[in-house]
């Protein structure tokens, strides 16, 4: 009955709005099905479905809300409240709902969390007997370790010191000591270093049973153990650095709340970060799983990756992929996407191109020319790309690895190694992957090339996988300005 209900006013919501995405009507049934039954439900979701399926949860979710929590990131929480919802009043539908956790909902009201409000619910044991949905499953992972991040600022060791002034002596000198540490080996003026999170069981120890109940340190000397990676980034033109804390294994608090609940998943990139090689090694399953959508169907990626590409360790790739970005860009009518993840290279490359093409370069904005190039790291396009024109084309200098120079990325990759694990393939790669397909969903179909300068798409046997990830492309076998 669900089915056939969701199916009418999905008609009707139609006849008021553009039905841009052609599978909509099979998700309203998978989702009304898998609301009814309470199925661990897995939807992959096509490229081109960019946030077209929207009213395919949505309308469901209007007819049946017993026991639903709705757990969204920022972006997605802007997009249900400031766009989705209006479009389902103004068709006359919508939903009960609470947000955040001020309130606990009765079973009749969706109950509406961003991902730091799901942790906190969870640590309170207050969402038993409820099916969690989770829009963009593929960034789970990364979404949790975000929310659980800790970060102590200078202020905050200023408080520590006042409220606990009977050990003031020893906290400084433990503030002193890492600040020795830092500052002899930070060598440019904001420097991510290390640090080891015995110095927090150093600081415990001071303290003794005297712990601090204000935030952050509250959480900061009780949860982090060598499960979590801690560093600091130094400012040296303050002479200051703050302390950072996240959790490897961001999935781990959750984990019995994801096996003893209903789940519903949608997968937009094509492909899951680490977290579902989390979620499998706790031998967890879905009941149904959906491919919506054949990739193959679609029109194919001109992509362009020349042979005989110089290794990025190689001396002279820097000036090659500046070469190659220069001749791609020109004659472009339309604006042009540079996607680097590191920093430091992302802002050499915007400097480099400035000098050749002047004030048509900018630097992760939005406000940009009609043949604007934007120098961008591949996250702000994610999040940034449905507020830009459609580009001629993407360039990626160099593929999007995780980069070791990251303390969490470093952490995780020592952890797969002392467990013997396959750490590139069972980690970076799945990362790597999950971001680059995600960075390439919504230019399908538009006839948008995609051009990667990374000679590791060639000379590595993991590039393979890359182009089948890929898949539809067609090859540009030769570099045309036009």
């Amino acid at each position: 009955m669900l089915e056939v209900n969701s199916h009418k006013h999905l008609k009707k919501y139609y006849q008021k709005n553009l039905a841009l995405w052609p599978h909509n009507l099979t998700l309203t049934r998978l989702i009304s099905r898998s609301l009814s039954r309470k199925d661990n439900t897995f939807i992959q979701l096509s490229s081109d479905s960019r946030n077209f399926w929207w009213p395919g949860l949505l309308i469901p979710l209007c007819l049946h809300n017993n026991n639903i929590v709705l757990i969204l990131s920022e972006r997605q929480y802007r997009l249900l409240f400031e766009v989705e919802l209006p479009k389902l009043s103004s068709s006359g539908l919508g939903f009960d709902y609470v947000e955040g956790i001020e309130l606990i909902p009765s079973d009749e009201k969706i109950w509406v969390l961003r991902y730091q409000d799901l942790i906190f619910a969870n640590e309170k044991d207050l969402l038993k007997n409820r099916q969690l949905i989770f829009l963009e499953s593929e960034f789970i992972s990364s979404e949790l370790r975000e929310s659980m991040s800790i970060k102590i600022t200078p202020k905050d060791w200023e408080n520590l010191i006042a409220s606990h002034s009977h050990f003031e002596a020893s906290i400084i000198e433990v503030h002193e000591r890492l600040n020795r540490i830092l500052f002899s080996h930070s060598v440019s003026s904001d420097a991510v270093i290390r640090i080891d999170h015995r110095e927090l069981l150093a600081l415990k120890e001071i303290l003794k049973d005297d712990l601090p109940s204000a935030m952050p340190w509250k959480r900061a000397l009780n949860v982090v153990n060598n499960e979590w990676v801690t560093w600091a980034k130094v400012d040296n033109r303050k002479l200051s650095w703050d302390w950072y804390m996240q959790p490897l294994l961001p999935l781990q608090p959750l984990s019995g709340l994801l096996s003893k609940n209903a789940l519903l998943m949608l997968n937009n990139s094509g492909q899951s970060d680490s977290s579902c090689l989390d979620l499998n090694k706790k031998q967890f399953t879905f009941n149904i799983r959906v491919n919506l959508g054949n990739k193959f169907d679609q029109e194919p990626t001109p992509l362009f990756v020349p042979k005989r590409q110089p290794l990025p360790n190689t001396s002279h790739f820097y000036r090659h992929i500046i070469r190659q970005c220069q001749r791609l860009i020109l004659g472009r009518s339309r604006p042009t996407i540079v996607l680097v993840d590191d920093l430091q290279l992302r802002l050499q490359i915007t400097s480099e191109l400035a000098g050749e093409f002047g004030l048509r370069v900018v630097h992760e904005t939005t406000n940009i020319e009609t043949n604007g190039i934007i120098c961008c790291s591949c996250n702000w396009w994610i999040i940034n790309q449905y507020n830009l024109p459609t580009p001629d084309q993407l360039i990626f200098p160099v593929i999007p690895l995780p980069t070791l120079e990251s303390p969490w990325i470093a952490a995780k990759v020592e952890m797969l190694k002392h467990q013997g694990r396959d750490w590139f393939r069972e980690f970076l790669f799945p990362e790597t992957l999950a971001i680059l397909l995600k960075s390439l969903a919504i230019i399908r179909e538009k006839d948008v090339r995609v051009a990667i300068l990374d000679g590791r798409m060639r000379y590595r046997s993991w590039g393979k996988l890359i182009f089948e990830a890929l898949e539809p492309w067609v090859a540009l076998e030769r570099l045309l300005p036009y």
